[in-house]
């Protein structure tokens, strides 16, 4: 890829993180934020999906975002094996027998948000 070319969708990857936080901060459905911002919901989706590849190949986000949700974690020393052991190329997350149901969905929804 030549130098304009990577400036061009650098450039178009800084507007779509822009647009998908606004989007995020508003409250608003997807659909209603696009129709008052003249914006194709497919579109929407679309650069969604690919900053959101992006940002798992390059293990950082593009920009920090304007919030960000916090799960509380506690940590208990065992010397229990992890039952299950999730390996990312930023992060490895570890689940031990006995964990709540609450709090695997926490770790699993902030994964996905991640990536």
């Amino acid at each position: 890829m030549d130098k304009i070319t990577e400036a061009k969708t650098e450039f178009r990857l800084r507007q779509w993180t822009q647009i998908i936080q606004e989007y995020q901060s508003s409250g608003m459905t997807v659909t209603n934020w696009c129709k008052q911002h003249n914006i194709n919901t497919k579109s929407y989706y679309y650069w969604l999906r690919r900053i959101r590849a992006m940002a798992c190949e390059s293990e950082t986000l593009l920009q920090k975002p304007t919030h960000q949700q916090i799960v509380p974690v506690a940590f208990k020393p065992s010397k229990a094996t992890a039952a299950v052991t999730i390996h990312l190329p930023s992060i490895s997350v570890d689940i031990h027998d006995g964990a709540s149901r609450t709090t695997i969905e926490a770790v699993l929804a902030s994964l996905k948000s991640i990536c």
